[in-house]
Order: structure tokens, then C-alpha cells, then sequence
């Protein structure tokens, strides 16, 4: 018995000394586990917000829809002034860029040779007049003694045969002075003919204005009517002639507001002044002219202008990004979140669109980087830079 009692010592022996040593790699393999996890860094629990655009809703002084178009600006009345007779240029008195009124003298031509026979035509009249005048005395004469015999006939001093003689003269004299007279009104008709042939000599500006050419024409120079002396235009006024689609033509009416900017300037307001009553059918087009103010003058004729015609204008308009909208439904951003909100939307122009309804002046919409966010999802963003 206490032989198996020692043969059975080693083996307990070694029993617990096994079962020592899986305890101690068990408790050195926690430590190490322990040791890593505390190594590692916390997963994070937090959701990270999306980075988006935004603008924020903001008063527009004039939104403005309606259609564009090209055009060259041009005089709103326009004249070539040419001559209808041949001479020479003896003095041209408005050079370019003068202002001119209607009647003013602009040139004049040499009419030397219309003088003298204006003089002459003159010289005649007078003669004819005094030839009148002698006529008339004879008449007179004639009718005195004529009424003379008349009452000598009556009272049985003098013979009817002496009265018809001087009936005969007093007819005479009558024709005589009526042909004087005649030639008293030809000669001045005459005359009036010849002082109209003399006035073309001199060139009157037609309507009032500026010139805008005088084709370097001086003294000396022999014109004809072919000959383009100078080329006033009404520049206080400029107009801008439209070619526009038929299909919108209906929408125009005379009067309507129209925006006109260009290379040099901007912001220029004029109205529809036009409307050409039939459609061009080469062209499907209907020309429309704009009447533009060109008081202070800085609009020169021949300027390129881009002509926005005004169909519908909201003053005041609580406008965002055309972009902002999908749908009708706007990504409201504040405190870090978004919410979904519809809005009632009005016109559209510049990349900008009217809100009628669902939003506030100010607040913030996701322009950009929204697609996929729903609502009450997390964002950030960076202020928008201000608009005027």
C-alpha cells in the first residue's frame, strides 16, 4: 500500500505542474490582449456629415424673363443730304460731330450765275410793271372819253358812229393793259422759278441733329447729285432693329421694356418704339425696333448691343440658385442638419429663380453635394460670400 502510495507522488507532481504552467499562459495571454486593445484607438460611434454648397436666399431688385437678341445700334432718324444740282462747293458750314437744326445752312454751292439771272428776271418785271402802268393810263383815257361820247350821245350832241370809235379804242386799251399785266405775272413766276433753282444751291439740313459724315468734302470740290455732301442722324434717340422668331413675336407689344448692354456699357433701359405688322417669310421673323434714351450721349451709332426683351419682371423677388431646386423641393441647412421643405417657385432668369412660397429670406440651401442626403442628415458647409 505504501508502495503505490509513492509510485503514484511523481505523476501528481507533475500533474500540477502542468496544470500551473496552462494557468500562467493562460493569464500572460490575457495580458497581452489586454495590452493591444489598450494600444489600438476607440472605434468612433459618430456619423460623418456630408460637405455641401450653399446659398442663401436673398431679394433681387428686378428679376426679369423674357427673350435675348443681337443688334447694332443706329441713329433713330438717319438722312443723306445730296444735292439736286451740279457746281462747285464754295463753303461747307457743319463738319462731323456738329449738331445741326432743321433749316440750319450746312453748304453751300456757287450760284454766281442763278444770281445774275435772278437780277436780270428783275430788270424785266420792272420794265413790264412800267409797261402795266402806261396801259393803264391809256386805259383810263380811253374809258373816260368812251363814257364821254356816251352822255354826248344822250344829249344829241355826237353820232353813234363816233361813239363806237371810241368804245373801239377804250376795248383796245383794255386788251393792252391785260397784256401787260400777263407779262407782269410771267415775268414772276419767272423769277419765283429761278430763286427755287437758286436755293438748291444752298443745303439746309432737313431735321434736326448731328453729323455723323461729312465725307472730308472742302471748298472747291465739284459735287453732283450723286455726290453725298453730309449725313445727319437723330442721335439723342438710338433705336436697335430686332430680327424675332415668329414664335415669340406674339408675346411683344409697343412699349415694353427692354434691357440693352454692350461691350462699353451696361443697365441701358429703352422700349419696344416698333413692331413691323407682318411676318418676313424667308426668315420666319418679325423686325422689331427699340427706342433707347441717348440724352447724356454716351451710345454711339454702330455699337454692338445685346437686346433682352422684358416679357415678365418680379420686383423684389426672394430668389436662390436655379440649382437649389429639384423637383420642387428644396435641402434647408441649419444647425448642422438638413431638412426637405417644398417651395413655390415663379420666374427663372440668369440662373436665378423666383420663391413664392416655403422659404425665408436668408436662410441657407444646398446648392451642391446634396444628392444623396436625406432628411435630418448632417452637413457642413462654408458660409456663401455675399451678393449684392
Amino acid at each position: 500500500m505504501s508502495g503505490k502510495i509513492r509510485s503514484r507522488g511523481p505523476r501528481i507532481l507533475i500533474a500540477l505542474l502542468c496544470l500551473g504552467l496552462v494557468a500562467g499562459g493562460f493569464m500572460l495571454f490575457r495580458h497581452g490582449r489586454r495590452a493591444v486593445a489598450e494600444d489600438r484607438p476607440a472605434a468612433s460611434t459618430d456619423v460623418l456629415a456630408a460637405k455641401v454648397t450653399v446659398a442663401a436666399a436673398r431679394r433681387d431688385g428686378a428679376l426679369s424673363q423674357g427673350f435675348q437678341s443681337t443688334s447694332t445700334l443706329e441713329a433713330l432718324e438717319e438722312v443723306t443730304l445730296l444735292p439736286k444740282v451740279t457746281g462747285r462747293l464754295v463753303e461747307l458750314r457743319a463738319r462731323q460731330g456738329d449738331r445741326v437744326k432743321a433749316g440750319d445752312v450746312v453748304a453751300v454751292l456757287d450760284h454766281r450765275d442763278q444770281d445774275a439771272q435772278i437780277a436780270a428776271l428783275k430788270a424785266q418785271i420792272a420794265v413790264a410793271e412800267a409797261d402795266m402802268a402806261q396801259a393803264k393810263v391809256a386805259l383810263d383815257d380811253a374809258q373816260r372819253e368812251r363814257d364821254r361820247y356816251r352822255k354826248l350821245l344822250s344829249e344829241g350832241f355826237a353820232t353813234q358812229q363816233e361813239l363806237d370809235s371810241r368804245e373801239t379804242a377804250y376795248q383796245s386799251a383794255r386788251a393792252a393793259h391785260q397784256r401787260a399785266q400777263a407779262s407782269v405775272g410771267q415775268q414772276n413766276a419767272n423769277l419765283k422759278a429761278q430763286e427755287v433753282q437758286r436755293s438748291e444751291y444752298i443745303l439746309t439740313a432737313p431735321i434736326d441733329g448731328t453729323v455723323l459724315d461729312d465725307h472730308s468734302l472742302t471748298a472747291g470740290t465739284m459735287i453732283s447729285p450723286s455726290t453725298a455732301v453730309l449725313k445727319i442722324g437723330r442721335v439723342d434717340h438710338l433705336k436697335a432693329v430686332l430680327q424675332v422668331p415668329e414664335a415669340r413675336a406674339g408675346r411683344l407689344r409697343e412699349g415694353m421694356k427692354a434691357l440693352l448692354s454692350g461691350d462699353s456699357f451696361s443697365g441701358v433701359s429703352g422700349e419696344i418704339l416698333r413692331i413691323r405688322p407682318y411676318v418676313d417669310s424667308s426668315t420666319r421673323t418679325v423686325q422689331v425696333e427699340v427706342s433707347v434714351d441717348n440724352g447724356e450721349g454716351r451710345l454711339k451709332p454702330g455699337m454692338f448691343a445685346a437686346v433682352f426683351l422684358v416679357e415678365e419682371e418680379a420686383r423684389d423677388a426672394l430668389v436662390i440658385p436655379v440649382e437649389a431646386v429639384r423637383s420642387g423641393v428644396v435641402l434647408v441647412a441649419a444647425d448642422g442638419k438638413v431638412s426637405r421643405r417644398a417651395v413655390e417657385t415663379g420666374l427663372e432668369a440668369s440662373g436665378q429663380i423666383q420663391v413664392l412660397q416655403g422659404l425665408s429670406e436668408g436662410e441657407f440651401v444646398v446648392v451642391t453635394g446634396g444628392s444623396a442626403l436625406q432628411e435630418g442628415d448632417a452637413v457642413t458647409f462654408d458660409p456663401p460670400e455675399n451678393r449684392s
